[in-house]
Order: structure tokens, then C-alpha cells, then sequence
């Protein structure tokens, strides 16, 4: 399973205890993984299948075993001379909304009794990549079905959220309302889960019946529709989509008060007692040793999630010895095993050391780039490059930070925080309120104490995610649409062209909008831990692959 639409948490354990899930007995999903396997019995990974045929042999099929069976509908295909910029189906929640279609004589207004609309590709074709052999279909897979969502759902007055595409093997599922279209999709590779010759098995931590079962549950007719089951009649993959916001909520609340109430004045501490310069009488030095605090911090949490999102290099052999997550299970290990720590070696302190050092600079010998933003520069904190934390004192801190502890007081047991399933605006929350901390001594002991601002303090001041996306929307949409516009002008000037000249090629070049819009520049100047912006990025990268399908 792949893409972030739906959480990993949901997808592995939430998902079995909803009825949807339930409800699907063993003999249904043997006779589902049979049928499906009968579509896939024949097929190799070096098959050569054009799209039709992708379409009739595999796709139509796969569709029927989900409820879609007469509640389809293709739309015009491809030919030479003019290919019909269009999903290649429609479906429908019933046969009247089918029947209703059929009737209306403007393609836009097929739209409105539409559930959901796929594009489909030929078998194993790249769907994050364009094909410039493709005369007829040349561009990007991903970023036609962004632009689809978007122009189906003003057609449909926003009936229509959802969208599939396919190449056969590989099923994502696009919602037009997600933080980032472009990487929030859920993935399914069938070909894999059934074991396609030819295709390297990669199957991550879900069985290939648990990821069977998981599509028919996300991909089938009824999850589109208000479930019955549901007490709000919301749509399954509503209903999955609330359930990742409630459990990123509760691990980003139960992470941050860990943070503020444990691990941030512990570290500190530590940090302190073994500083050779230390002065806890001197405010300059508890300034320098706050800001030490608050670096080590996050650069354990850049590297807890960049290595859970694979965004470190992390399915590469050549970074296993060298990853957090190595020492991550080590350290878990032996303090469930209640195995002795030493008081004065520094194997885990090294280890990240050497680690803070890489990503700083880069490793091309074991596929690591370099991070060149600054957080991983020693010089933006001494204190981390003059000290050393013993694995008595280390270990701990580190996986508390981890995991987290579940069950009652005679039954504990420690479950590791998924920082895949944290958006980077809920890990910005945590350090943007760590910088209301400051560091104060009493008993000869380092206390973190809030500012007196208690709105602060409480996160309250923190900007909801849906008033983020307004604002951006309001200020930044209507540049891009300028960009647009004066590209499409053009080309109304021009429509009565036969041909293009080459000056007329650079032109239109030079009103590039994707470049156009990559030339603006944008501001926040009160930017904390950057919430607006990363939102900006997001909102930027998927109006310009939007873009850059359509023009």
C-alpha cells in the first residue's frame, strides 16, 4: 500500500473493526482473490498489452468484481487526428444515474449524475511519468487524473470528489479535497499482491490478503455511497478520512505533551550535566542550551518522519547501518527485554552523531544527498558537537520518543509512534509551541516553564488547516490564474493557425504558465514553523502538474 490519502494506522488495524470489513466473510474474499487471479493467471511483467486491450481484459473485469458491473460507462477514445480530453469512464451509483447520463447530449453534463471517474493506461505503464512515444497520449498519467478531479468536479457541482487510475496492475484512488493531491492517493498494486511473474514482491508490512481485502473495501461500488452502518451516513472513504484525522490529532497531542512535560527538559538536563562549559547560573548559557534542546529535538523528529515516509534513503541497503530506525529497534529490544544500558558508552550518541553528519553533508556512498537547510549544521549548535550522552541516560529519551506506551499499569506495552501518518503542519505545531518554553533552574535542576502567554502556550493561536488553504487560495489563485489566462489568450489569437512557426513556438514558451508560476514569489513573513507555506508548496505543485497536463 502506497500513498497518503489514508493513514497506515487506519489501513492496517482501524479498517478491521468496520463493517465494511467485517462484513466480508473468508468465502467471499477466496471466491474475490480467485476471480482475480484468473484476470492475472496469464500475465507477465514483460506482457505487451495496448491500452484497449489493458481496458477489455483486465480493467472491465476488475471493475465488475467490484460492483460496477452496467454501472460504467466509456467515454470516447482516441484516434489519430483528435483524441477526446476526457476520463475514459464514468461510473455510476445505480442504473437511473446511468440511464439519466446516457440521455444528456453535452459531455459536462454527464458529470452530474457521475460518482466517480477513472483513467485508464496499458498495462504496467508508468503513471508518474510521460511517454513521449505515445502520439496519442504523451503526458503525465498523474497529473491528467489531477486535472480530470478538477474540471469534473465544476461540471458535476462537486457531486464529484473521487477519482481511479489504473494501468492494469497498479489502482490509485485521488480525492480532489486532499491536503496534496499530487501525494495523497491511496495505492494498491494487485499485480504484486497476486504475484504477477516477472514483478519483485514488495508487499511492505500487509499481507497479500489483508491488501486484497483492503482494496475491495476502498475500490467497490458501496464505499462511494453513505453507509448505512455509519451513524452520520458518511461515505466509507469519509469515514476512513475522519478516522486519520482523529488518530493524527491524538498521536500529535499525546507526542507534543510527552515532548513538553518529559523529554524536553530531560534532554536539556542531560545535555547540561555532561557540558564541560556549562553555567546554570548565566541566562546567555540557558539561552544557548534551550536553542541545543530544541535542534536536537527536531532533528530527531525530521529523521523519525523522513525515515517513516521514505524520504531518506531508506529502502537502500548501503543507509540500513546507518539509519535511526536501526538503533530505534535496538534500543526497543533490549528495554523490553530489560537488557543493561552503560553508563558510559555513547554507541547510540555516535551513531546519531555520525548520522546528523551525513545528511548535513551528504553520502554518495550510501545514496544519502546532502540537507543543506541548516538544521543539520554542528555549528548551529555547539553544545551537541562538545558533549556526549551515555546510553543509560540516552536510550530512553529516544524511545520514548519512538513509541508510546499503551495498556493499564499491570499490562504495559510500548507501540511505535507512525510518523508517516503526521503531517509535517502537526510536527511544526510541536516545535512552533516548544519555542514558548524557556528554561529556568530550581534545586539545581532544569525546569521548562511556558510563557506566561497561555493562548500561546495552548496552541490555540495555531491557524486551522482549512483556514490555511482559504487564505492561500484567495491570494495566491488568482496569480495563477492570470499565468493561465494570458497563455490561453494566446492561443485563442492563434486559433485559426494552420501551423505553428517556431517563433510562434517560443512565444508560447515564454508564457509558460508552470514556469510562470514557478517565477512567483511568495512571502510569509510571520512564517513560524511554516504551515502556510508547506501548505503553499502543496497547493503550488498541484496547479502546476495540473497545469502542465493541460497546456
Amino acid at each position: 500500500m502506497d500513498g497518503k490519502l489514508f493513514s497506515q494506522d487506519f489501513l492496517l488495524k482501524g479498517i478491521t473493526d468496520t463493517p465494511a470489513w467485517k462484513n466480508l466473510t473468508t468465502l467471499q474474499l477466496d471466491e474475490f482473490k480467485q476471480a482475480l487471479s484468473s484476470i492475472f493467471a496469464n500475465l507477465h511483467a514483460t506482457s505487451v498489452i495496448n491500452e484497449a486491450n489493458t481496458e477489455s481484459d483486465i480493467i472491465d473485469k476488475v471493475l465488475n468484481l467490484l460492483g460496477w458491473q452496467d454501472l460504467s460507462l466509456k467515454q470516447v477514445t482516441a484516434t489519430q487526428k483528435h483524441r477526446e480530453d476526457v476520463p475514459d469512464y464514468l461510473l455510476f451509483a445505480n442504473s437511473d444515474k446511468k440511464q439519466l447520463a446516457h440521455a444528456e447530449k453535452k459531455e459536462d453534463r454527464r458529470y452530474l449524475h457521475d460518482l466517480c471517474v477513472v483513467e485508464a493506461k496499458k498495462w504496467l505503464r508508468a503513471l508518474d511519468r510521460g511517454d513521449e512515444t505515445n502520439k496519442l497520449d504523451p503526458s503525465t498519467p498523474s497529473n491528467q487524473i489531477l486535472r480530470y478531479l478538477s474540471s469534473v468536479e465544476i461540471a458535476s457541482n462537486r457531486a464529484i470528489s473521487y477519482g481511479i487510475l489504473t494501468n492494469g496492475a497498479v489502482w490509485r484512488l485521488y480525492w480532489q479535497g486532499a491536503r496534496s493531491r499530487s501525494e495523497e492517493f491511496l495505492e494498491i498494486n494487485l499485480a504484486e499482491a497476486l504475484q504477477v511473474k516477472g514483478l519483485a514482491q514488495n508487499l511492505f508490512s500487509a499481507d497479500a490478503d489483508h491488501l486484497l481485502k483492503v482494496f475491495y473495501c476502498a475500490f467497490q461500488r458501496t464505499a462511494f455511497l453513505p453507509q448505512t452502518w455509519d451513524v452520520q451516513h458518511r461515505t466509507f472513504h469519509a469515514y476512513a478520512l475522519n478516522e486519520a484525522r482523529l488518530y493524527e490529532e491524538k498521536v500529535s497531542k499525546d507526542l507534543g505533551q510527552k515532548v513538553f512535560d518529559h523529554i524536553f527538559p530531560q534532554l536539556a538536563n542531560a545535555l547540561a550535566v555532561n557540558d564541560e562549559k556549562a553555567d546554570l547560573t548565566s541566562n546567555a548559557y540557558l539561552e544557548e542550551l534551550r536553542e541545543a534542546t530544541l535542534v536536537l529535538l527536531y532533528r530527531l523528529l525530521f529523521i523519525f518522519y523522513a525515515e517513516d515516509r521514505n524520504l531518506l534513503p531508506v529502502k537502500d541497503i548501503r543507509y540500513d547501518d546507518y539509519a535511526l530506525r536501526t538503533i530505534r529497534e535496538d534500543i526497543a529490544k533490549r528495554r523490553d527485554a530489560n537488557d543493561a544500558l552503560s553508563n558510559s558508552a555513547s554507541k547510540y550518541w555516535q551513531h546519531l552523531s555520525d548520522l546528523f553528519r551525513i545528511i548535513s553533508k551528504g553520502d554518495a556512498s550510501i545514496g544519502m544527498p546532502a540537507y543543506n537547510g541548516g538544521l543539520f549544521e554542528e555549528s548551529r549548535a555547539p553544545i551537541l558537537s562538545r558533549v556526549r550522552l551515555s546510553d543509560t541516560v540516552f536510550a530512553p529519551l529516544l524511545d520514548d520518543l519512538s513509541r508510546s506506551v499503551l495498556g493499564s499499569q499491570r499490562e504495559l506495552f510500548r507501540s511505535y509512534i507512525n510518523y508517516r501518518d503526521l503531517s509535517v503542519q502537526h510536527l511544526g505545531g510541536i516545535y512552533e509551541r516548544l519555542l514558548q518554553y524557556s528554561l529556568t533552574v530550581e534545586n539545581k535542576t532544569i525546569i521548562a516553564r511556558p510563557a506566561s502567554f497561555a493562548r500561546k502556550t495552548s496552541g490555540s493561536y495555531y491557524t486551522h488547516d482549512g483556514l490555511v488553504q482559504l487564505v492561500i487560495k484567495e491570494a495566491v489563485g488568482p496569480q495563477i490564474k492570470e499565468r493561465l489566462s494570458l497563455f490561453n489568450q494566446q492561443l485563442d489569437d492563434w486559433q485559426h493557425k494552420k501551423e505553428l512557426k517556431v517563433e510562434d513556438w517560443k512565444t508560447l514558451e515564454a508564457k509558460d504558465p508552470s514556469a510562470a508560476i514557478l517565477e512567483l514569489k511568495i512571502c510569509d513573513p510571520a512564517m513560524g514553523s511554516g504551515h502556510f507555506l508547506v501548505t503553499l508548496v502543496d497547493y503550488l505543485a498541484d496547479n502546476i502538474l495540473e497545469i502542465m497536463a493541460q497546456t
